[in-house]
């Protein structure tokens, strides 16, 4: 029998069975994918590399830093230079110079109450919150918006309390410390950041194509999955909390079975050059409204995001209507040569099975809790599950380091 059996070979479980294999444990990893990476995923577009999921490396994560560095994985500064798109500005100086005021004290407001939140946080919407402490209508949408970009999810449909924790566990609107080695406050990982989960993937067991049904523990934990029995002194449950809740035995009771993941469309557009920087533009955009709610360079490709009540449903409407709508708002953003692309190519997170979106996220009045504590020999992963940057690459490892920590604690 085997130590332990990790159920997810995204990098929040590839860096637990790591760990274990490290300390001398004996164990495997099973996914329901025909691939390791998780939410990670490398695509190709006119040939070149991109991340179709997770991608970013930001300044205050050091285990995500470490780990690559370990795995001998480089990574490159996102370029920013010149200037970025954010909505669609107030007429006039003063209207803008209220506006600007109006965010900054919103800002301010969240960032000191994200450390002591009201207590009845959790019965309000982040919706409810805003129009509550901001009447200018602009500095209140531009909030909302960086909402939907983290959760995939609308404010009005938002804890207020979530919202906040988890604003506090990832640094903020703009996360401190210097900048990375090498320059820049965000990093993306050369070859894509599903290497990482590839080169942790050569040091473990993996078995792919393993669904696993249901847990029944007792002296151990007997596994079932649809190619057959497994049975192993520890299982480390490291999945999106929606989907392991699908999992028979996994819970006593479903603390988090309120959570929702968020659906997000990436939509890649490849050119020849990057047009944008002629114009002093650094391909950067954010809106509050429309289709596309921002938009970054990846040298000559420009990345648009699709989220939340937007993107749900998107891959049921006609593709050359997605592409069209997609290119008009690049096009409204950086002119006519946006209009036509080298190559067009979309993910939608919203309907992998495996992933039933991205970053999970609670309702107003649910019990904002998720499961960390381990069940008897159950333990958790995944990067919902972390005490900080839930949701991100970082917590992904800090999660599966706890979860290793804990099994090795019980031997």
């Amino acid at each position: 029998m085997i130590d332990a059996l990790v159920v997810g070979a995204g990098l929040s479980g590839l860096v637990c069975a790591t760990r274990l294999v490290d300390a001398g444990a004996s164990v495997l990893v099973v996914d329901a994918r025909d691939r390791v990476g998780g939410r990670l995923l490398t695509g190709t577009i006119a040939g070149r590399p991109i991340d179709l999921g997770g991608q970013w490396m930001s300044v205050g994560q050091p285990r995500l830093a470490a780990l690559a560095t370990k795995l001998g994985v480089a990574s490159v500064p996102q370029a920013r230079d010149g200037n970025a798109l954010f909505g669609l500005p107030p007429r006039g100086m003063l209207s803008r110079l209220a506006t600007a005021f109006a965010q900054w004290r919103l800002a301010r407001r969240i960032e000191h109450i994200s450390h002591a939140p009201p207590r009845d946080a959790h019965d309000l919407s982040l919706a409810a919150w805003l129009a509550e402490h901001t009447s200018n209508p602009t500095a209140r949408a531009l909030i909302a918006m960086h909402a939907e970009l983290v959760f995939a999810a609308d404010p009005a449909s938002l804890s207020l309390l979530h919202y906040l924790r988890t604003f506090a566990a990832t640094g903020g609107f703009a996360p401190r410390g210097p900048d990375l080695p090498g320059g820049g406050r965000e990093h993306r990982f050369v070859g894509g950041a599903q290497t990482l989960a590839t080169k942790l993937a050569e040091r473990v067991p993996v078995r792919l194509a393993t669904p696993v049904r249901s847990l029944v523990a007792g002296d151990a934990v007997e596994v079932v999955t649809d190619t057959g029995g497994l049975a192993a002194r520890r299982v480390v449950v490291a999945m999106p909390p929606q989907l392991a809740r699908r999992i028979e035995g996994a819970f006593p009771a479903a603390p988090s079975a309120a959570s929702v993941s968020g659906p997000v469309v990436k939509c890649f557009a490849a050119y020849d050059r990057p047009f944008w920087r002629d114009d002093g533009w650094s391909g950067e955009a954010y809106r509050p409204d429309g289709t596309v709610r921002a938009t970054v360079a990846l040298e000559a490709i420009l990345l648009a995001f699709v989220v939340g009540p937007v993107a749900a449903g998107w891959s049921a409407r006609d593709p050359d209507e997605r592409r069209a709508e997609v290119l008009g708002a690049l096009t409204e953003q950086f002119g006519d040569r946006a209009a036509t692309p080298l190559d067009y190519l979309e993910v939608d997170w919203g309907i992998d099975p495996w992933s039933a979106g991205c970053v999970a996220s609670l309702p107003p009045g649910a019990l904002a809790v998720t499961r960390r504590e381990p069940h008897g020999r159950i333990h958790f992963a995944g990067t919902e599950t972390a005490e900080a940057w839930p949701g991100y690459m970082e917590g992904a490892i800090e999660a599966g380091e706890r979860a290793a920590r804990e099994i090795l604690e019980a031997r």
